[in-house]
């Protein structure tokens, strides 16, 4: 049976290789200590395979990504040149470059809210997810609800209606309460911000006001897409 074709979106390709340019990955290796001098690891390739690698439902072992960096860079590396590359210096070129790349969807180009809300910086929206771990890493980061031993994070997202993206992103264990997610401040002036049931506590309400910012709940109703709110 033959295999089929990749098909490759040039669009989202472009828009990844200007986020994420070659100088960028190399300087920042070098700032993180990822790469300390040049050796066989790039870290532009090592990068693009660990970006590139994963997907949803795919689960992937350090075997088969030395595989895939071997076949795209054309090269042959030793084990050990690949597995102690796993380092703390790797997790904080992984997480600049995470930064990085929110940082630049913030700076693209903008939307306009609408007329009616056009006196308003911007509107945001909190909210949280969980994202289930393998069980041994219950210990660390426990479920909240589980017959079984489980494991799982709260990821907590605050979007912008006018950069259309995300502003930040935390990461909880999972039986962190609503509430504690979510940090009020300077930021907020001149915000409308949208969250839910989680959140009703007077004293936020309060550090919202005080800051000068907004806020709207959704109740029985469902909130309006964040579209509704720009032209």
């Amino acid at each position: 049976m033959a295999r089929k074709k990749r098909v490759h979106d040039p669009i989202f390709e472009q828009t990844l290789c200007e986020a994420f340019p070659p100088e960028f990955l190399e300087k920042t290796a070098k700032e993180t200590g990822m790469i300390k001098r040049n050796r066989k690891v790039n870290p532009v390739a090592i990068f693009w395979v660990l970006v590139l690698s994963f997907g949803v439902g795919m689960q992937r072992t350090l075997a088969s990504l030395k595989r895939s960096y071997e076949r795209e860079g054309e090269t042959a590396l030793g084990d050990s040149s690949w597995y102690d590359r796993f380092s703390p210096e790797m997790v904080l070129y992984l997480k600049t470059c995470v930064i990085h790349g929110i940082e630049y969807l913030a700076e693209t180009e903008h939307r306009k809210l609408s007329d009616k809300l056009m006196h308003f910086q911007d509107v945001v929206i909190q909210d949280s997810t969980i994202i289930r771990l393998h069980e041994k890493l219950a210990k660390k980061w426990p479920a909240a609800r589980s017959r079984k031993v489980a494991a799982g994070v709260k990821v907590s997202l605050l979007v912008s209606a006018v950069a259309n993206s995300m502003k930040s992103v935390s990461l909880f264990g999972e039986r962190t309460s609503e509430i504690k997610t979510l940090r009020i401040g300077p930021w907020v002036k001149n915000h409308i911000l949208l969250i839910d049931l989680g959140f009703y506590k007077h004293h936020l309400f309060t550090k919202i006001a005080e800051n000068g910012g907004f806020f709207c709940f959704s109740f029985k109703r469902k909130c309006r897409s964040i579209d509704s709110f720009c032209k």
